[in-house]
């Protein structure tokens, strides 16, 4: 089912009302943003499987309101990239959640196997991945497409239920708990600290202690420029560039010219923002610059 209408999503939303349990994906693109684009939320409980159109209808509210509900376990696999999505679209962490992922390494099924080698596993049946790399923003949407979202929750359905079981059995459910603990863990949903983005810059060791506070404000400014734009901070200046920057230091608009791997568009629209950030870092006294 493939829900793209105002009437079909509220008649979806009341069949799942009663769920206990909700099997959810997403589909999304992040190339080149600093937010996923969600292109699909799938949904599967009561029976009902369901692939909902986010771009269609809008106003998603009465779905994240049962997604919310602390009362409705949410099973996903391999979900921090969903929880993420689904964090930012009702405002907090979601939680009960159950990802069988994590539990089949508790069972011993490998510590990261995919989800069709798990439902080979549990089902014998092989499912195509032929659409892992669809642009899922693009629309009209094709079969084949709706086909491949829809199984990535149809068939979550008896690996949830194999993995339930076989961890009962082995009694490690309280193991699992521990695990999925961490995937509830608040921390790991909200933005990044902009002051702590320098030290994921490639090669910052090298650099010596003034110009890696420069690094330091150049990489917070990057990081509030891309959340800005909606763009990846790499995108914006590349951490090559970024380190050049930090290692020169150039103090006016002549000699950010000179600076290689920087875009002229960039120098003309932030030139004086860069130059500000590099200034601002050389204010930073040596002591309060992290080793």
């Amino acid at each position: 089912m493939y829900i793209t209408t105002e009437n079909d999503f509220i008649r979806l939303v009341d069949k799942l009302k009663t769920c206990d349990t909700l099997l959810i994906d997403t589909e999304f693109v992040r190339e080149r943003t600093y937010f996923h684009r969600l292109g699909l939320i799938q949904v599967a409980g009561n029976g009902i499987c369901a692939a909902v159109d986010p771009i269609a209808l809008k106003k998603l509210d009465p779905l994240l309101e049962i997604i919310s509900d602390k009362k409705v376990l949410k099973v996903f696999h391999a979900g921090k990239q969903d929880l993420e999505i689904l964090f930012r679209l009702c405002g907090e962490v979601i939680r009960p959640v159950f990802d069988t992922q994590v539990a089949a390494s508790m069972v011993g099924w490998g510590a990261q196997i995919s989800f069709a080698k798990l439902v080979k596993k549990v089902t014998g049946k092989h499912i195509s991945k032929a659409e892992t790399y669809s642009d899922w923003c693009r629309r009209p949407i094709s079969e084949n497409q709706i086909e491949y979202a829809l199984n990535d929750v149809r068939y979550l359905v008896p690996v949830y239920e194999k993995l339930v079981s076989t961890l009962k059995k082995a009694n490690r459910m309280e193991w699992l708990d521990e695990e999925l603990e961490k995937l509830m863990d608040i921390k790991d949903y909200e933005l990044p600290d902009p002051r702590r983005q320098f030290l994921k810059v490639k090669n910052a060791r090298s650099l010596k202690t003034k110009s890696l506070g420069v690094l330091l404000e150049l990489a917070a400014w990057r990081e509030n420029e891309g959340l800005k734009r909606d763009s990846l901070p790499r995108f914006i200046v590349r951490d090559e560039t970024l380190l050049s920057l930090a290692q020169n230091m150039p103090k006016n608009p002549d000699e950010l010219e000179k600076i290689r791997g920087l875009h002229s568009r960039e120098r003309a629209v932030n030139g004086a923002s860069i130059l500000q950030a590099i200034e601002k870092g050389l204010q930073i006294p040596e002591d309060q610059i992290p080793p």
